[in-house]
């Protein structure tokens, strides 16, 4: 059952190292060829200290599984909407700093029943614990 007590909820903090071989394999499933996402030296020439991770490169980080999430029917689940904020971008090489906080909870009645709507933010602190990027995502779940 999921109700607005989540609000609030924040899971442990999930350290995620950024690899080269990552960012090339998730650049070429997006079909991005950009030098910079595939090519150390191309993203050195650039200005980069190493490849630079690609700007929905935060969709990959699913190892953060909340104790709710897991009680889900994932046949009842949608993608809603999902956003980026970066403050800056990150690299190849970093350690991120990922924890997730539940930012809503809210029910509609749409023409084939009750929808759950629940609102989630994602972010990533590098070694400094300075904020990387804020991602938010809705999460739809019927009936």
């Amino acid at each position: 059952m999921i109700d607005r007590s989540l609000i609030g909820k924040v899971n442990e903090p999930v350290y995620l190292d950024i690899e080269k071989g990552a960012i090339r394999k998730f650049a070429r499933a997006i079909g991005d060829d950009n030098p910079v996402y595939h090519d150390e030296a191309a993203a050195k020439a650039k200005g980069y200290p190493s490849l630079l991770a690609p700007l929905t490169f935060p969709t990959t980080f699913r190892e953060i599984e909340p104790e709710w999430y897991t009680k889900i029917d994932k046949s009842t689940l949608l993608h809603g909407e999902q956003e980026y904020e970066y403050f800056r971008r990150f690299y190849a090489g970093e350690r991120i700093k990922c924890i997730e906080k539940v930012i809503d909870v809210f029910e509609k009645t749409g023409r084939n029943g009750k929808l759950t709507f629940i609102v989630r933010d994602k972010e990533g602190f590098d070694g400094a614990e300075e904020l990387i990027f804020r991602e938010r995502q809705t999460l739809v779940v019927r009936g």
